[in-house]
């Protein structure tokens, strides 16, 4: 990784950046397509959510296992929302959006943060419920009352829990090269995000080139940029797994 670079090299690393993130969201948006009927809310909890009308096998096992991760998140002080889980439940979208991910970052010589967004990196949410929009909701549910934010909320755990099964999507992604993840976001009470990550590296450069950015721009975002030293090495598990049978195959022989 080098992170000694000027504007220049900035601006050309960052075009090339847009480039290929724009190709990675683009194969990753149709690999999404085609898992649609995997991640939709549905196969998890049935006719439990409203406007359904077929059951699913182990729906209430299902509700029973949400119920358990969505207490804890909905008394946390940052959320503090209805903690009762009661069918229907209001989960009202199937459709799978991508956000870039993105964290703050206070720059050394810097008075205020820096929104920092990670390109080759994306948040799997249902449409229209993005992070900013979680935010506006949490900002806002003592005036509306509670309930969008908690039907955001049952989104959000919903996914992470079609996600975490196995066999399940994430091997399906994995083996596509695309890094499947799913961690606690310590913003929003500990609430679950998934995250799918592309096979291509990204950086922050120095912090004097992002002041300079920033102060050039007068934005508060910072794009992180691709790391053309680590592209050399992005694995190739289908390869390392037929090199793995050739030498068991030929130590079998020997």
């Amino acid at each position: 990784m080098n992170s000694d670079i000027d504007l220049l090299r900035l601006l050309k690393l960052r075009m090339l950046t847009s480039a290929l993130a724009g190709h990675f969201e683009r194969t990753l948006r149709d690999h999404l397509s085609n898992l649609a009927v995997m991640l939709h809310p549905r196969a998890l909890l049935g006719d439990l959510i409203r406007f359904e009308k077929s059951a699913v096998k182990d729906q209430d096992a299902g509700l029973r296992e949400l119920s358990k991760l969505y207490l804890p998140i909905a008394r946390n002080p940052a959320i503090n929302v209805q903690a009762d889980l009661k069918p229907p439940l209001d989960i009202h979208t199937s459709t799978l959006d991508l956000i870039p991910a993105s964290y703050s970052h206070t720059p050394e010589g810097g008075s205020k943060p820096i929104t920092v967004v990670t390109p080759m990196r994306w948040v799997l949410c249902y449409k229209d419920l993005g992070p900013a929009q979680l935010r506006e909701f949490v900002t806002s549910h003592n005036r509306s009352g509670g309930g969008e934010l908690q039907s955001c909320l049952l989104h959000y755990l919903v996914l992470h829990m079609i996600v975490a099964r196995s066999p399940g999507v994430a091997p399906i992604l994995e083996a596509l090269r695309f890094r499947v993840k799913s961690e606690p976001n310590p913003d929003f009470g500990g609430l679950p995000f998934v995250t799918i990550t592309a096979p291509v590296a990204t950086f922050r450069p120095s912090d004097q080139i992002i002041l300079q950015s920033a102060l050039l721009s007068g934005s508060p975002t910072f794009e992180e940029i691709v790391d053309l030293e680590a592209t050399a090495g992005i694995p190739d598990p289908l390869g390392e797994q037929f090199q793995a049978l050739v030498r068991q195959h030929e130590e079998a022989g020997a």
